[in-house]
């Protein structure tokens, strides 16, 4: 088993096994997801054990750049064609069913505090025809659906953002920005979970009825395993096929006067800035300029992504641009073949399953999705989340 590089090596007396082998639950991979079926399985009476290879939210988990959307930044119309309209309705559906959960659980009740500013949403185009074509049928498809979408014409959104090159914009006004870190450290707070970091576990195994977890120096026994480690499935589970790790690229640049409300996608979600609220812009994406390159594990960004996330603040967001870049970074995702989510049991592996896979959107869909998870992990059968793709291809 070959890990990727950037995991460094944990210590002896992180890796020593301890003396007891068994636990209730073990949950492995402590990011969002994961410490989300730990959150759902000690609401369900359960005593989870959650296994990290390096820490809480070292991953993709704490390199987002911190969005609750509902439904994806790409337009209904193009959406359905890459995975069917029964497929595209799922999500969005499952994704309010997500904000409204963890809104109701932990944010709005502020039992985890993470920063979180509720101003809403923009998903918009730019002043092309088509584009904003696309968004109007967007608007009237899911309104028909039963969500509070509002159209807010090119005036109105040149005023929020501050530039005619982009055209009108969908508006959700329950969608916001948070602090993921904080999220994530806050949730494994009050989940009161034990956590055994340093494990980068290298195999599972059946053992009788329970399933066999190792790692170098040690082993542990439960009839229950989540695998909630993402973009790093296949080096776990070499024979699932069809999660491909990707890499996304983010700079953050020094505060200044606050001129730009909620979290904004543009251009068919290519890029996606925010303002927090002590005035720092948050900007990313643009991958489509090197798409063939921006995958694989390496965390590292790049001069031509970061030159065109700052190429595209000059152009859509100019009263945010040219303000000092103070940090850049990378972060490596799990975009499935299908374009959907995989919460499964692994069948070689009885008691073992999977949640992985939610290709740049984890927090709109993880903990709805964990709680799932959990639900069928805990009664042994097996319930689909989302219809399936009308399109899936393996690869």
């Amino acid at each position: 088993m070959t890990w990727p590089s950037s995991l460094s090596a944990p210590s002896l007396w992180l890796a020593r096994s301890e003396p007891a082998t068994e636990a209730d639950v073990v949950v492995i991979g402590a990011g969002f997801v994961g410490l989300a079926c730990a959150y759902w399985l000690r609401r369900a009476g359960r005593e989870p054990l959650i296994l990290e290879a390096t820490a809480v939210a070292q991953r993709a988990s704490g390199r987002n750049g911190g969005f609750l959307l509902t439904g994806t930044a790409e337009p209904f119309p193009v959406l359905s064609r890459r995975i069917g309209r029964a497929a595209a309705l799922g999500l969005w559906h499952r994704s309010l069913e997500n904000r409204e959960l963890l809104r109701r659980e932990l944010l709005d009740p502020g039992l985890v505090e993470c920063d979180f500013v509720p101003e809403g949403s923009w998903i918009a185009a730019l002043a092309q025809p088509l584009q904003v074509e696309e968004l109007q049928d967007t608007v009237a498809v899911l309104r028909d659906e039963g969500f509070e979408l509002e159209w807010r014409d090119q005036s109105a959104v040149c005023a929020s953002g501050g530039s005619r090159r982009m055209g009108g914009a969908i508006y959700q006004a329950g969608d916001g920005g948070l602090d993921p870190v904080r999220l994530c450290s806050g949730l494994a707070d009050l989940a009161d979970v034990r956590v055994r970091f340093g494990v980068r576990v290298v195999d599972l195994e059946t053992a009788g009825d329970r399933v066999r977890v190792r790692w170098e120096e040690g082993e542990v026994v439960a009839p229950i395993v989540i695998v909630a480690v993402n973009a790093y499935t296949q080096t776990l589970l070499p024979s699932v096929r069809g999660i491909h790790p990707v890499r996304g690229q983010i700079l953050s640049a020094k505060r200044g006067e606050r001129i730009l409300e909620g979290i904004w996608f543009v251009d068919r979600g290519q890029g996606y800035v925010r303002q927090l609220a002590d005035g720092t812009v948050v900007a990313g994406g643009q991958r489509k300029v090197a798409e063939e390159t921006e995958v694989g594990f390496q965390e590292l960004p790049t001069a031509t992504v970061q030159g065109a996330i700052e190429d595209m603040l000059r152009e859509l967001f100019p009263r945010l641009a040219n303000r000092p870049v103070h940090r850049r970074w990378a972060g490596t995702m799990a975009f499935t073949s299908d374009g959907l989510p995989r919460m499964e049991p692994l069948p070689h592996l009885p008691g073992a399953w999977l949640l992985a896979g939610f290709n740049g959107h984890g927090i709109s869909l993880g903990f709805g999705a964990a709680r799932h998870t959990v639900r069928c992990a805990l009664k042994r059968t097996v319930q689909p989340y989302l219809p399936a793709s009308e399109l899936a291809v393996e690869g």
